[in-house]
């Protein structure tokens, strides 16, 4: 495992559920929950694991009283290895939402974006919403990715997010966890693991040069990929 410095945040959540009778014998049951993110000052690689409506910037940080105004956002596009860009303006903005680009930035579960607070203290901002159930796939392309779990779990993404497609044609696969701010590292740093069969010992889940990457709820991570693979992950509350 290696670190490497740049720029960083996270976040946290809690899940409630509740219960919604359609008819006699006949019944679905939804999870609904919400996700606590504390943005830091600078940049923050976030996700939004909930079924929110429109689940787009404007949505989820309405700047229409000047919270969010000089903080950007910016999402990466693997197809055009590019960054979609929108900024945080109350004022000069015509929109209702405050933002430049009308805040159409999409943060669907599976997604993940970069959000810079321009503010010099944290800003702490609630997703509530329903947890994604059924199959819920994320598109990996050939190269960097930057994406998020579909459903708000935590902790390893092979073993507790499902993540294991990418073995055994994955030498050189990389993944880059965008860790908190702490003491002598005020911009955040990246954990970094690489798949190296190699050197890696035997058996898939040891194939990692270090430790399987991890991550929480909220948050986004960095997966360079070396072939295009479908990360499916399977949820259910219902019996």
């Amino acid at each position: 495992m290696r670190t490497k410095t740049l720029a960083l945040s996270t976040m946290l959540g809690m899940l409630g559920t509740a219960s919604l009778v359609a008819q006699t014998n006949v019944y679905s049951i939804n999870a609904v929950g919400y996700i606590n993110l504390t943005l830091s000052p600078g940049f923050n690689m976030i996700a939004c694991q909930l079924q929110t409506g429109s689940n787009t910037v404007g949505g989820l940080f309405n700047d229409a009283s000047g919270i969010y105004d000089g903080c950007q956002v910016y999402k990466y596009n693997p197809a055009t290895t590019n960054y979609a860009v929108d900024l945080g303006d109350s004022q000069g903005s015509s929109y209702a939402n405050g933002w430049d680009g009308n805040g159409v930035i999409t943060m669907n579960p599976g997604e993940a974006i970069w959000f810079k607070n321009a503010a010099s203290s944290n800003l702490v901002v609630t997703f509530v919403g329903t947890v994604p159930q059924g199959t819920n796939n994320v598109t990996i392309h050939n190269g960097f990715n930057m994406i998020s779990s579909p459903v708000p779990f935590s902790g390893d993404i092979v073993t507790n997010m499902g993540l294991t497609n990418y073995y055994p044609t994955a030498d050189g696969t990389e993944v880059y966890v965008f860790n908190n701010p702490a003491p002598g590292h005020p911009t955040g740093a990246y954990t970094v693991s690489l798949v190296d069969l190699a050197g890696g010992s035997s058996g898939y889940h040891s194939q990692w040069d270090g430790p399987d990457p991890t991550a929480n709820v909220g948050q986004g991570f960095w997966w360079k990929s070396t072939a295009p693979i479908t990360w499916s992950q399977v949820f259910s509350i219902n019996p």
